[in-house]
This record gives structure tokens, C-alpha cells and sequence, in this order.
């Protein structure tokens, strides 16, 4: 049954095929590439040695760089074992001026609620409320008589609106009050003192995180929850930086780097794993809320990962 569920990932996601295997298809696919074109799509000569040759400086290129990404994989693991990632010269100039012009938010408003659900504001949820009142307007005042285009105008009022008041309401914001209980106020008072750090990216590494530091509570944040956690019950905070590898049909794409501040608390959950909090922030802001909680601090740890995509390259 395992297999089957992996089934769909593996569609996807593939497992990266051992570098020597690839070399050796990269080699078997450049003059295919020439064969495919010449005698499949009839192509003239000329341009299937275009495409060949530009298939195999493509590939050669791509190896190169995944040749001295693997090198630099080594020596980023050892600059954070060793602490020389952030004791750079150039890297601390770079973070005083960032902090110089970005330093902590302080929380606007006069409730916890009303600045998280400003937080969580759903711009196309907005954008579909206006539409949906654009088509009951156009449903009172252009109505030219037909039944059918009154129909049609409502059904697409209510069909917008409702899929925009979902993408509206349906935010974290309201089971995050329910779980403070009786504590609601004390957080509150917390997080309307505390010093903020708001982390938003699109695309496909889209995320909505922030970070809530105050003297008895620290809130965090992701695009699917909001949780509380009470300073006193902290065991450790760690700065942990990931090397994202990508790879689109099984050729080096690139690479991301990726930041996340990690909380591990003194509680306990199943098989005596430490309940932990993650909270993606950008380079500049991991190493501000560190320092803000600086009592907890453990060392910086790194990790690489690969990522493989079918389709295009």
C-alpha cells in the first residue's frame, strides 16, 4: 500500500538519478537530439545542428554549475559548523544596514485580533467581494428585460462572493483566540508590546510567517497557524539555514537558500520528541530575532536538500 501512496509523488517528484547516470544520458541525449529532429520532424540540417550543439552547451553548462554547487556544498556546511557564516566582514556591514533601515515592527492597533487579521487579509478574497457586487449591480441596472441574463448575473454575484467571503474568513486568526482561553488578555498585553518581524514571499515558495517577541510571550506565525508560547517554557532557539537544490527533469535548475528560526520547547510530545516551532524569516531577520532571544540561543545548524521536478526544464 506504501508504494501506491508514493506513486503520485514519484509522478512528480522523482528521485535524482546518481550523478554519473545522468552524465552518461546527457551523452546518449545530444545526438538525439539531432536524430529526432532530422529524420522524425524533418527539420532541415542546419537547424538540427543548431539545436544540437545548443543542447549540449546547455547541459554543459548546467553540469558546471551543479559541479561547483556540489563544492560549495561542503564549504557552507563547514562555515556554519565552524561559525564563520555570519562573522563575516561583509556579511556584518550588509545585516547594520538592513537593521538600520528594517529594524522591528511595533504592533499598530488596538487589539491582538485586529492586527493579525490585518495580517491575514485576503487581497484576491477582496478582489472577488468587488467583483461580486459588480454583477448584482449590473444584475439592478442592466437588466434588459431577459430572465436569463438576470440568472446568470446573480449566480456569478453569488458565486464570487461567496468564494471571496471564504478567502476572507477562513483565516487562523479565530481558532488562535479560541486556544488562548482565560490567557487571551496577558498574550494580548504581551503582543501589543512586543517587537514584530513580518516574513511574505510569492511564488513558489509563496509563505506569510511573523514573529511576535515580547517579554512573557513569544507569538508566532505561519499561513496556517498562529500559535502562543510562554517564554519560561523555551529550552532552545537555533538559526537553521537550508540549501535547496532544484533539478527539472533531472538537470540542475539552481539553488535557494531558505531561513527558519527554531523553537524548542522544555515540553515533551510522543516518544519524548521536544515540541518544536518553526518560523521562516528572511537571512537579515533570523539573525535579529536570534539576538532577541539571545538567553535561549544554541548553535546555527545547516541542512541540503534536493528538490526534483518533471516537466519543463
Amino acid at each position: 500500500m506504501g508504494k501506491f501512496d508514493d506513486l503520485p509523488r514519484k509522478m512528480f517528484h522523482p528521485d535524482l538519478l546518481p550523478l554519473k547516470r545522468r552524465i552518461i544520458a546527457y551523452i546518449i541525449a545530444i545526438p538525439l537530439v539531432y536524430i529526432i529532429g532530422r529524420f522524425y520532424y524533418k527539420l532541415p540540417n542546419i537547424i538540427c545542428i543548431f539545436l544540437t550543439v545548443g543542447t549540449a552547451v546547455f547541459l554543459a553548462v548546467a553540469l558546471f554549475m551543479e559541479l561547483k554547487s556540489n563544492r560549495m556544498d561542503k564549504e557552507f556546511k563547514n562555515d556554519i559548523d565552524n561559525g564563520k557564516y555570519h562573522q563575516d566582514e561583509k556579511w556584518q556591514q550588509k545585516y547594520a544596514e538592513y537593521v538600520d533601515k528594517h529594524d522591528f515592527i511595533q504592533v499598530k492597533g488596538d487589539s491582538m485580533k485586529a492586527d493579525l487579521s490585518r495580517r491575514f487579509l485576503s487581497v484576491s478574497g477582496i478582489v472577488m467581494l468587488v467583483i461580486s457586487a459588480l454583477f448584482f449591480i449590473s444584475a439592478i441596472f442592466l437588466n434588459a428585460g431577459f430572465a436569463e441574463t438576470t440568472f446568470i448575473l446573480i449566480f456569478s454575484g453569488l458565486l464570487f462572493g461567496g468564494w471571496g467571503a471564504f478567502k476572507v474568513l477562513n483565516t487562523p486568526v479565530r481558532a488562535f483566540i479560541k486556544e488562548c482561553g482565560e490567557k487571551y488578555p496577558e498574550i494580548e498585553r504581551s503582543y501589543l508590546n512586543g517587537r514584530m518581524l513580518t516574513y511574505k514571499r510569492n511564488g513558489e515558495l509563496s509563505c506569510n510567517c511573523g514573529i511576535n517577541i515580547s517579554g512573557n510571550y513569544t507569538v508566532v506565525y505561519n499561513s496556517e497557524k498562529i500559535d502562543f508560547i510562554e517564554n519560561a517554557e523555551i529550552d532552545s532557539v537555533q538559526k537553521h539555514v537550508t540549501k535547496t537544490k532544484y533539478y527539472g527533469n533531472q538537470i540542475y535548475n539552481g539553488s535557494v537558500f531558505s531561513y527558519t528560526l527554531i523553537i524548542t520547547l522544555k515540553k515533551r510530545i510522543e516518544n519524548d520528541i521536544p515540541k518544536q516551532y518553526r518560523v521562516k524569516l528572511n537571512e537579515f531577520q533570523l539573525e535579529m530575532a536570534y539576538k532577541a532571544l539571545s538567553s535561549y540561543n544554541v548553535p546555527i545548524t545547516a541542512s541540503i536538500r534536493e528538490k526534483t521536478e518533471t516537466g519543463g526544464i
